[in-house]
């Protein structure tokens, strides 16, 4: 089976904070070697080999592969690098805004499939992180949920792509997930922060936001050998709130 070993190198973006630096220290506790790819990486974990660059360039995407193949065979690649934008109305969104948000969130997710179905000729996995908003609309953040839909068609023609060579490529989608991002949605709306927060929290079935410790749960679980028959699926893990 192509994906057998647990453990190899794996490219995580966004690796220093919230689920990224939750993936990035499971991953390590599991034998991994991993290569953080972050715009900022000041506060990564211990054992990570840090890179400081642009995961919507391809000189940052090179540099990355070429530092795992130094380090071992590349088994993994998690896209997880994301952008939630201005938080303005679509008809008040300039395309500069727009093109810049969906540059992040899926442009990135572009190149990092891209560069794993080409360093994993033997196998591997993928996994792109998508959202409960690439299923449905969210006003105020267009360019966000343009990015996530974009992020699932992607992963589905990948998995069909890949599958032959044994590359594996999935999505998660997280609900709301106690990290900054949140804050900073909170705060992008005309209410007080606390206010929007509570919202949030009372839409969500399980009345709560989720960890990115368990968004990581399901990520490491597709990077491994327990879901070698899983290809072209979107993992829900929000609490119920696109179940409805």
């Amino acid at each position: 089976m192509a994906d057998s070993s647990p453990s190899g190198v794996a490219i995580v973006t966004g690796a220093a904070r919230g689920i990224g630096a939750a993936v990035t220290a499971q991953l390590l506790a599991d034998g991994w070697t991993v290569v953080g790819l972050d715009l900022d990486a000041a506060d990564a974990a211990d054992g990570l080999h840090v890179l400081t660059g642009d995961v919507t360039t391809q000189s940052a995407w090179d540099e990355a592969t070429a530092l795992a193949a130094s380090l071992g065979e590349l088994r993994g690649v998690v896209n997880n690098a994301g952008a939630q934008g201005p938080g303005t109305l679509l008809r008040d969104t300039s395309l500069e805004d727009f093109g810049a948000v969906l540059a992040v969130n899926a442009a990135s997710a572009f190149l990092g499939t891209r560069a794993g179905l080409r360093a994993m000729p033997d196998g591997g996995a993928i996994v792109n992180l998508a959202s409960n908003a690439g299923s449905r609309g969210v006003p105020r953040y267009g360019a966000y949920v343009a990015g996530k839909h974009a992020v699932i068609g992607l992963t589905r023609t990948a998995a069909l792509e890949g599958a032959r060579a044994g590359v594996r490529v999935n999505a998660v989608a997280p609900g709301p997930t106690q990290t900054r991002i949140m804050d900073d949605v909170a705060a992008s709306f005309d209410a007080p922060p606390d206010e929007t927060l509570r919202k949030l929290v009372s839409a969500n079935p399980s009345r709560r936001f989720g960890e990115p410790a368990e968004i990581a749960q399901a990520i490491v679980w597709l990077l491994g050998p327990q879901s070698s028959y899983v290809t072209g699926a979107v993992i829900a893990v929000d609490g119920g709130l696109t179940a409805g």
